[in-house]
């Protein structure tokens, strides 16, 4: 048993920004249900999402996803005979994290190595446009990062440009799925809101494909990384994965342990709270995540989102937190902590806090007080 005592005082009023060496990937995906104002039904590509998910799991990357308005996306092009796609339609846990997008707005860009965009038709839609995801990308891209693509979501990174508003990729090989294998007598192409070959030549990039399609064509171009269309996805993944390990090699990153990630999202869940940012909150909570204590000798619930809700962004309060103790046992740990609202209270937090797709998070908490009488 991996057993850690630590005495953490932080004066979180007074908020200082430390630096958190994450180990991320961000998914792009989009809300669009039909293509455009038609009753065409549209949707997220299943395999596009799975095949590069499962790689990118097993490197060692945890992954979260976003869309444009956040919360459930529509999925299609599913395979069940295909084992892969029927792993994860059946993988409770993972469908939780497609049904529960985050928000652009929620992220906290630095955290990411890389951003990666999905394809399906409603990749077309919403996605390119959103102003906040094209800062995402461009944070990213900026610290080193890389940004990948696949199929039609190429469509996200048509408009991408720096901080001086040129092209991020100008003069860069780019690949998706080819105006020339759309049919462009269809309503559905119809409705889409620009031609990707064009939209990506016209922002200085230099869109390239392979006439024969279907065959795993993908292009590498600096850190860019994008694939033609689904059959790519496997290379598209590995090759990201290929440029993280070796930037990481450059820059000598050292992985955090177990008991520096545990610590940290604690912080997260410390600092958070007082200093008024609630992304920090989502970040240390499991979706599900509940608080529990006994008032008047009755048991009293209350979710995550509902604590979240009530922190006010940028509103900070006058709070010390306490990391008491850490106990970890492969991928479960228990921490307790002690906060002080001084002349007011002593809180007694105990948090159930577990290792999942790579990351931990803090699943439960219980907790119990005490009024501590006010100094003059």
């Amino acid at each position: 048993m991996n057993k850690i005592i630590v005495l953490i005082l932080v004066r979180i009023f007074l908020w200082s920004a430390s630096a958190h060496s994450q180990n991320k990937i961000l998914f792009v995906t989009s809300n669009q249900d039909f293509y455009g104002n038609t009753k065409i039904p549209s949707a997220n590509h299943f395999e596009e999402i799975v095949v590069p998910y499962d790689i990118f799991i097993k490197a060692g990357y945890a992954v979260d996803f976003i869309s444009p308005k956040g919360g459930a996306i529509p999925i299609g092009y599913i395979n069940t005979s295909d084992n892969l796609q029927k792993k994860y339609l059946y993988d409770s846990w993972f469908m939780d994290k497609l049904e529960h997008t985050m928000k652009p707005t929620e992220i906290i860009s630095s955290d990411y190595v890389a951003i990666f965009y999905s394809g399906g038709g409603a990749a077309m839609f919403g996605v390119a446009e959103d102003i906040v995801i094209q800062k995402i990308a461009r944070t990213i891209y900026s610290k080193n990062g890389v940004v990948s693509a696949i199929c039609h979501g190429t469509a996200g990174i048509v408009y991408l440009k720096d901080e001086n508003g040129k092209s991020l990729y100008a003069g860069k090989k780019i690949t998706g799925y080819p105006d020339q294998f759309e049919n462009k007598n269809a309503e559905y192409y119809k409705s889409f809101p620009f031609a990707m070959n064009d939209a990506i030549n016209q922002n200085k990039g230099n869109f390239v494909y392979s006439e024969k399609g279907g065959d795993a064509f993908y292009i590498v171009d600096g850190r860019f990384v994008t694939g033609q269309d689904p059959s790519s996805g496997t290379k598209v993944a590995n090759e990201v994965v290929s440029i993280l390990k070796t930037n990481s090699k450059t820059s000598n990153t050292i992985l955090k342990s177990d008991s520096d990630q545990v610590t940290e999202i604690l912080l997260d869940y410390i600092e958070g709270t007082a200093n008024g940012q609630p992304e920090r909150l989502r970040k240390a909570f499991n979706p599900k995540f509940n608080l529990y204590t006994v008032a008047n000798d009755t048991l009293w619930t209350r979710s995550g989102e509902q604590y979240i809700s009530n922190i006010k962004t940028g509103e900070k309060v006058n709070r010390i937190g306490k990391i008491i103790s850490i106990d970890i046992e492969k991928d479960a740990a228990i921490a307790k902590a002690e906060i002080v609202i001084p002349n007011k209270r002593i809180f007694t937090d105990y948090f159930l806090i577990l290792k999942y797709g790579g990351i931990w998070k803090i699943v439960h908490k219980s907790y119990s007080w005490r009024e501590v009488p006010k100094t003059e």
